[in-house]
């Protein structure tokens, strides 16, 4: 399957969208146009406990999150799923939060889970605060995104907007691109340097939201897992790989090979909230240290288009043939799920042709 396979575009707001269904309960559907094959990504998932986690503290007026630590326990897949969210400490200026999404086997009221058969996909531990009332020593660390090889100067948005900025262009998805299953990437729209990224170690990009929505905090999540594709930076082109064959150089991988870059960690610690209103652009780097045995580490810095830093981000991930990502699942899902991602699906194709 490649990007161009589905038209639907599913904005981030009603992909993320909370019900609370008890006290320490919360509901969210996963939708398709976010996945990567049959799996949510990762990113995506992680922000739709982070608005639990703003719903579930809202009360408190501790809606930013200061800290999150991300376990992937098992694969994620579309349709419902329960988050539920025990208080481990409440403070009057950080509060810690534990929250596990359930899939499969749910139930339509409490206890909602069914012991046994429902299973935990996702555990993380947050942080929570309320930013705009830290307060404290701050002095100059002389941070600023260098590199040997760094990227054009900070673009002229109105005009990339436009795509006719003179040092960044849109970055465009090859139909027969071996990210073609990522359907989520869809959802952001890049930006990368005109002629390409100056290192094949470091990338920047730009970011905005295809469906015209702005970031907000609660897509930290989603941003700081929008592109963990290190590797593909360094995938060999097939003339260059017979070439290495030839003179009996190791060839990393075959260049059609189809990867899925599966998160097993995501931290994400911010550094600034954004605007209540959100903003429509962020910038992001990604790098990895060490790319190594099937596994890679994943720095991510996010900043706003002054350039301060907004938050850091990092992963572990796992790579992995994409038919690990693309096999059949068990049996176990419930038929609420089942019933839920359906009517949710025929909706919004329903909304499509209206």
């Amino acid at each position: 399957m490649d990007l161009s396979a589905s038209n639907e575009l599913v904005p981030f707001a009603e992909a993320t969208r909370v019900e609370k269904i008890g006290a320490n309960v919360y509901r969210v559907n996963l939708v398709d146009s976010w996945c990567i094959g049959t799996v949510p990504n990762g990113g995506y998932v992680a922000s739709c406990i982070l608005q639990a986690a703003i719903l579930h503290l809202a009360p408190r007026g501790q809606q930013d999150v200061l800290n999150a630590h991300f376990e992937y326990l098992n694969r994620t897949e579309t349709g419902l799923a329960i988050i539920v969210i025990e208080d481990v400490k409440l403070g009057r200026q950080l509060s810690t939060i534990h929250a596990t999404l359930y899939q499969r086997s749910l139930l339509s009221k409490e206890p909602w889970i069914t012991p046994g058969s429902t299973r935990k996909e996702i555990a993380a531990y947050l942080v929570m605060t309320d930013l705009s009332k830290e307060e404290g020593v701050s002095l100059p660390t002389g941070f600023s995104l260098k590199h040997p090889i760094p990227p054009p100067r900070r673009p002229d948005l109105v005009a990339l907007r436009e795509d006719r900025d003179p040092h960044w262009a849109q970055f465009r998805f090859p139909k027969s691109a071996p990210l073609g299953y990522a359907r989520c990437l869809k959802n952001c729209v890049f930006y990368d340097p005109r002629g390409g990224q100056p290192s094949k170690y470091v990338i920047d990009k730009w970011v905005r939201l295809a469906s015209g929505e702005r970031f907000t905090n609660a897509t930290l999540g989603y941003v700081a897992d929008c592109w963990p594709y290190v590797v593909e930076a360094q995938r060999p082109r097939p003339k260059l790989a017979e070439e290495m064959q030839r003179r009996g150089e190791l060839v990393p991988f075959a260049p059609d090979a189809r990867f899925w870059y599966t998160t097993v960690v995501l931290n994400v610690e911010t550094k600034k909230a954004l605007p209540a209103d959100g903003v429509e652009w962020l910038q992001i780097r990604v790098q990895s240290r060490q790319i190594r045995n099937g596994r890679l580490d994943l720095e991510v810095l996010i900043l706003d288009e002054r350039g301060e830093l907004i938050a850091l981000s990092h992963h572990v991930n796992l790579i992995l043939d994409s038919q690990r990502n693309l096999a059949e699942r068990g049996s176990g899902s419930s038929g609420e799920s089942k019933m839920a991602n359906t009517k949710a699906s025929s909706m919004r194709k329903a909304q499509s042709h209206m």
